[in-house]
C-alpha cells in the first residue's frame, strides 16, 4: 500500500511497496499483486527524482554524470528527472494526492517550464 506522511518539517514521507527484478537483462520495478493499484508515473518519478538527488547531496555521487552511469542510464534523463525536485511545492502536492490536471504527464514536466514557483502554479493551472 502506497503511504503518503508530511514529516513535522514539512517534508513529504512516500513509502511505495515494491521489489527490483532483472527482466531481459534490464531492471524492472514489481509491485505486490495485492498492491491497490500501479503506481502513477508521477509520483514514481518524483520519488526517483528526490532520492537520486538525495544520493548526490549525500556524496556519494558527485554529479548527475556520475550517478547515471551508477544506474545504467542516460545523463540527460537523469539530469531532467532530477529537475523535479525543483518543482513548487504544491505542484509536488498535487503530484502524490492525484489532484494534478490529468493532462500533465511525465512528457508535459520533462519539457521546459518556469523557476519561478507562482509562475510555476500558474503555467500548471493550479492558481
Amino acid at each position: 500500500m502506497t503511504k503518503i506522511e508530511i514529516l513535522e518539517n514539512g517534508n513529504v514521507k512516500l513509502t511505495i511497496p515494491m521489489s527490483f527484478r532483472h527482466c531481459a537483462g534490464r531492471k524492472r520495478i514489481i509491485v505486490p499483486d495485492d498492491s491497490e493499484k500501479l503506481v502513477d508515473p508521477l509520483v514514481l518519478n518524483l520519488a526517483r527524482a528526490f532520492r537520486w538527488q538525495e544520493l548526490i547531496d549525500s556524496g556519494t555521487y558527485s554529479n548527475a554524470i556520475e550517478l547515471a552511469r551508477a544506474v545504467g542510464k542516460d545523463t540527460a534523463y537523469v539530469a531532467r528527472t532530477i529537475r523535479l525536485t525543483l518543482l513548487a511545492p504544491e505542484i509536488i502536492h498535487a503530484v502524490l494526492h492525484g489532484t494534478l490536471k490529468k493532462s500533465i504527464s511525465m512528457e508535459t514536466l520533462r519539457k521546459s517550464w518556469p523557476e519561478n514557483w507562482e509562475e510555476q502554479k500558474k503555467y500548471f493551472g493550479l492558481e
